[in-house]
């Protein structure tokens, strides 16, 4: 499953206060995308933070992952997490007649 996790600074946390965790910060995160957990990650544009796509089995697990970050072992983050799944059962929609049959993604070309 796919977990969005996102950071906010906790009050009186300014970027000095995080500038010297950062290479470490960054580091973890990076290490964990080859590893295929963190699946997307991006700065916040609306204020100081990220925002990182887990692939992970639970909230519980993606939390675990953000526990081990250099800046919340300071406790200098606050983590908030939106589970993701399909918006609703796409198939039950179709018709009987539809085909979702293999090959599913049939712009490539047939062997």
């Amino acid at each position: 499953m796919r977990i969005i996790a996102y950071d906010r600074f906790r009050p009186g946390v300014t970027m000095e206060t995080v500038t010297p965790y950062l290479p470490e910060e960054v580091a973890n995160v990076w290490r964990l995308w080859k590893a295929g957990v963190v699946r997307e990650n991006y700065a916040r544009a609306d204020e100081p933070g990220v925002v990182i796509v887990f692939e992970a089995d639970s909230v519980a697990e993606a939390q675990r992952y953000v526990d081990d970050f250099p800046l919340s072992k300071a406790g200098l983050l606050e983590w908030s997490f939106i589970p993701l799944t399909a918006p609703l059962p796409v198939e039950s929609l179709f018709a009987p007649g539809v085909d979702v049959g293999e090959p599913l993604d049939r712009t490539r070309a047939r062997s």
